[in-house]
C-alpha cells in the first residue's frame, strides 16, 4: 500500500522523483506560492505588451515605464481638454458665459487642512474640469463632494492636506484655485 503525502507539503518533501518537481521548487523560492508569482509574472508581460517602447523585461523597467507612459497620457489629456475647453469658449459666447467657476472659498480646519468649496455653472464635463483644478494645486485630496446647489449652479467640496513647507493660508489656497481656474479657461 503506497503512503499518500499530506495536502500542502512542500515540493521538497514530496520527493524529487517525482516528474515537475524541479520546477515545483522554483515556484516555491519565487515568493511562497508558485501560482501567485507565476500569476505576477504573467500580468507584468500583459503590462509589458501594452506599454509602447518597453523592450527590457525586468519587473522595475515594467513598471517604471508604465509609470512613465501614463504620466504622459494624463498631460495629453489635460492638454486636449484645455484646448478643447478654449475652442468651444470661443466658438460660444453664451458657452463661454455659462461654464465657468462662480466662486471660491476655503477654510482652514487645523495647521496644514482645509475645506475647499467651489460654486460652478453646470454643464459638459464640469465636474472634471472643477476637480482638475483642485488636483492641480499639489495638495492632497482627503476627499470631495459634488452637489446640486439648484437647477444651475453646482457645489464642489474638497477636503485637503497641504504640504508643510506650504505655510498657506485661507486666502494663499484661495488666490492659487483661482490662478489655477484662470490658467484652465474657468476664471471665477
Amino acid at each position: 500500500m503506497q503512503q499518500r503525502e499530506p495536502l500542502g507539503a512542500p515540493a521538497a518533501d514530496i520527493g524529487s522523483s517525482k516528474s515537475g518537481s524541479s520546477s515545483e521548487e522554483s515556484e516555491e523560492s519565487v515568493g511562497g506560492d508558485g501560482n501567485a508569482g507565476r500569476r505576477v509574472a504573467e500580468q507584468l508581460q500583459i503590462l509589458k505588451s501594452l506599454i509602447p517602447n518597453i523592450t527590457q523585461t525586468d519587473e522595475r523597467t515594467i513598471l517604471e515605464g508604465t509609470r512613465d507612459y501614463l504620466q504622459r497620457i494624463h498631460q495629453d489629456t489635460d492638454q486636449i481638454e484645455r484646448e478643447l475647453l478654449q475652442q468651444s469658449q470661443g466658438s460660444s459666447s453664451l458657452g463661454s458665459q455659462r461654464d465657468h467657476i462662480l466662486g471660491v472659498e476655503t477654510e482652514k480646519l487645523m495647521e496644514g487642512r482645509f475645506v475647499i468649496k467651489v460654486r460652478w455653472r453646470k454643464g459638459p464635463g464640469m465636474a472634471g474640469h472643477v476637480q482638475r483644478v483642485i488636483d492641480l494645486l499639489d495638495v492632497k485630496m482627503t476627499s470631495i463632494v459634488v452637489n446640486d446647489q439648484n437647477a444651475e449652479e453646482m457645489l464642489t467640496t474638497a477636503f485637503v492636506k497641504v504640504k508643510k513647507e506650504m505655510q498657506m493660508t485661507e486666502e494663499g489656497l484661495q488666490d492659487l484655485i483661482i490662478k489655477e481656474a484662470q490658467r484652465s479657461g474657468l476664471s471665477p
